[in-house]
């Protein structure tokens, strides 16, 4: 190649890399992971971010299905006439924990993701659902709903031995409260204290790993659920406002063992959550209806997804949701991002290697 063509090859190198990054930058921040006629929801990361679990009815009962980060190379993991929901990865990636039956008995089982080879947990006799492992692995916790009451329990992994009962009427259907899990229990990062909403689903509870009296984090005259624990042993949850003609979320970032005041991560926000993050709390997964029906939607958490999440969803064209992983950095609950920001690298290599290649052309001909 000569030197001319050379020119001409890394100066078109540099516009094209450029101008992909620039038009990434462009696009909404929010990257829909899912298109179905179907009902796509409850998306979990694995512990690696390389893949995320969710379930779906787009073959008739629900059924866990695995995909990669971007949406691609969606495989089912289950099927049957079982319905099963609410995934959750084990912490080396290799399990996932589920619950499935059907409307009357419910129970914990885990399956191999690499075999597809279930192995039942719980025999409980009662509806068991939104399992969750222990940063450790020893242990899984799930709410069981039994005679109108509904509560955290937590077994052995290895076979469900020793299940233990950790609250006592959390909600009950006597008091008029929701007897409904929403949301799995959050792991402190030492596996010794959970993080749990109330039986009104109005404030967020910390309470040891094998029970007892439960310490409220979050204030009294708010509705306040949804907790997640991150790697740094901080905690984010979700405040819902509802009003006549409008709702919407704010989350909130509070460490737990300092007492010092929580910070806000993101007002205003127009999903209802509940979000799971990725190891390092740079993007959240949500599921949401705002295309027509239920679909997964992955944000990186840096000022334009924040803004990008309180944009109402009507005003939200999905023709320019982005597949463009994120520019690096620190995103707003203040951890390092993992992404990097390859095409514009490139494109500024490309630029600095036809200006040095101009340079030297032009000394050449001054010589001349």
């Amino acid at each position: 190649m000569t030197r001319l063509a050379l020119f001409r090859v890394l100066y078109l190198s540099a516009l094209m890399a450029l101008g992909a990054s620039f038009v990434s930058a462009a696009a909404t921040p929010i990257r829909q992971l899912t298109n179905t006629q179907a009902s796509n929801i409850r998306p979990a990361w694995s512990p690696d971010g390389k893949q995320i679990a969710f379930q779906t009815n787009r073959d008739g009962p629900y059924h866990i299905y695995v995909m990669s980060a971007d949406g691609s190379n969606v495989r089912q993991l289950t099927s049957s006439d079982a319905d099963d929901r609410h995934p959750a990865w084990s912490p080396d990636g290799k399990q996932l924990a589920i619950d499935s039956g059907d409307q009357t008995n419910r129970e914990i089982w885990t399956i191999d993701v690499g075999s597809r080879q279930r192995t039942q947990i719980t025999k409980l006799g009662g509806i068991a659902s939104f399992p969750s492992w222990s940063p450790d692995g020893k242990r899984i916790a799930f709410y069981v709903y039994q005679a109108g009451s509904m509560d955290v329990w937590a077994a052995m992994t290895d076979n469900g031995s020793n299940p233990l009962r950790l609250t006592h009427n959390l909600a009950t259907e006597e008091n008029n409260q929701c007897t409904f899990a929403c949301h799995s229990v959050a792991w402190s990062p030492d596996s010794n204290r959970l993080a749990l909403s109330d039986g009104d689903s109005s404030r967020v509870l910390l309470m040891s790993a094998v029970g007892g009296a439960q310490t409220p984090i979050s204030p009294p005259d708010e509705r306040s659920h949804f907790p997640v624990y991150l790697p740094d042993g901080r905690l984010v949850y979700v405040t819902e406002h509802i009003s006549q003609d409008q709702s919407w979320t704010d989350l909130w970032l509070v460490d737990p063992n300092s007492g010092a005041p929580r910070n806000e991560v993101a007002r205003e926000v127009q999903v209802q959550g509940p979000f799971e993050f990725n190891a390092d709390a740079s993007q959240i997964l949500f599921a949401s209806p705002r295309t027509g029906n239920f679909e997964i939607y992955a944000v990186t958490l840096d000022d334009a997804g924040k803004a990008a999440l309180a944009t109402k969803p009507e005003h939200i064209n999905p023709d320019q949701v982005s597949q463009v992983p994120q520019a690096s950095g620190q995103n707003a609950l203040g951890l390092p991002t993992t992404a990097e920001p390859y095409l514009l690298a490139f494109g500024l290599l490309a630029l600095g290697a036809v200006a040095a290649e101009g340079l030297v052309r032009r000394r050449r001909r001054a010589k001349t």
